[in-house]
């Protein structure tokens, strides 16, 4: 649904610089908050947090390691059913780290979509204002998996969807 949205939008804003031209304009917004200062202090701050939680996760699996470098040492000299248990402990240990490892993952992504989101804001309203300046209705994103960053043209969606029947 959002491709044919996407889709319809572009029809819209090539159609219209077919009939008005300088009513269309791109820009990647990537570069754009890459240049910007808040940008780089977020890549900045997140590189800090990746950092520590990658130190404290190195740290638990040289522990892990150092107790599976034991278990094999001294596993021929052990009983069977202290074997059993101390392999099901590294188990244990390697399902904790796994986790710990996707919880990383989990908190560094919402720590990036924190940090990031007042810096997109703030680069849209930059690209938002420049283009009311200059006269543009349609801003296209030209970085890669992006639409459309402002419209003020016409939308043409209530009459597409009174010819559907949607309406």
């Amino acid at each position: 649904m959002k491709l044919k949205h996407i889709a319809c939008i572009l029809f819209i804003a090539l159609s219209s610089t077919l009939s008005a031209q300088g009513t269309v304009a791109h820009i990647n917004m990537e570069e754009v908050i890459n240049s910007m200062p808040l940008g780089a202090e977020a890549d900045a701050e997140l590189n800090r947090l990746k950092q520590a939680y990658q130190r404290d996760f190195e740290t638990s699996y040289r522990e892990y390691q150092a107790q599976f470098v034991k278990y094999e040492d001294e596993a021929s000299n052990l009983s069977p059913e202290e074997n059993k248990k101390r392999k099901s402990d590294l188990e244990l240990i390697e399902r904790n780290l796994a986790q710990t490892q996707q919880n990383i993952d989990k908190q560094l992504a919402e720590k990036r979509e924190l940090l990031y989101a007042p810096v997109k804001q703030k680069a849209k309203d930059l690209v938002t204002k420049i283009a009311d300046n200059l006269g543009f209705l349609y801003v296209l994103d030209s970085s890669k998996d992006s639409g459309l960053v402002m419209a003020k043209g016409k939308d043409l969606m209530p009459e597409v969807k009174r010819a559907l029947g949607l309406n």
